[in-house]
């Protein structure tokens, strides 16, 4: 009977923990903006000091958090799948580029950049309660080519840190 409550209860402070990617609708109005990517790009290129052809950047907050802590092994994966496919992994603090918490409001978040140095994915890492790599939603788009423009999963709910 014990472990069933300790089950229910461990599912509800899970649930609890499930928020918005873009609660406050700044990533959203951002991305609709036409200079958006150039944005996104020119912020991480002078932090990194580096060109962001085939980069992944890993964006996330000096700050404790324990959707932070809970995202490490999926983060941990998706390095190493960057690592295994030829491309670049870079870790930025949000806090330490002026004007990307404006735009990115949560974290852990990853930016991927194309051959070309084009933005091809900004948001999260995982949907759902806990962001786990078995509901990865970055995956998928960590070897495309050519896209037309940046896919920004602004409506993803999952375990984010805010502000």
């Amino acid at each position: 009977m014990w472990l069933l409550v300790a089950i229910i209860g461990l599912f509800f402070a899970n649930k609890s923990t499930e928020t918005p990617f873009d609660p406050s609708g700044n990533l959203y109005y951002a991305s609709n903006q036409p200079d958006f990517e150039n944005q996104v790009n020119k912020l991480l290129h002078s932090a990194l000091n580096t060109p962001l052809k085939n980069v992944a950047v890993h964006i996330t907050s000096s700050k404790d958090c324990l959707c932070k802590l809970v995202a490490n092994r999926h983060i941990k994966s998706v390095k190493d799948m960057v690592k295994s496919i030829g491309k670049t992994n870079e870790t930025v603090f949000v806090e330490d580029i002026i004007g990307l918490s404006s735009i990115l409001s949560s974290t852990p978040a990853i930016a991927i950049f194309d051959e070309l140095g084009k933005l091809s994915y900004l948001g999260p890492y995982a949907t759902g309660i806990g962001c786990f790599s078995g509901n990865g939603t970055v995956e998928p788009y960590l070897a495309t080519r050519g896209t037309l423009g940046a896919i920004i999963p602004f409506e993803s709910t999952g375990c984010y840190c805010h502000g």
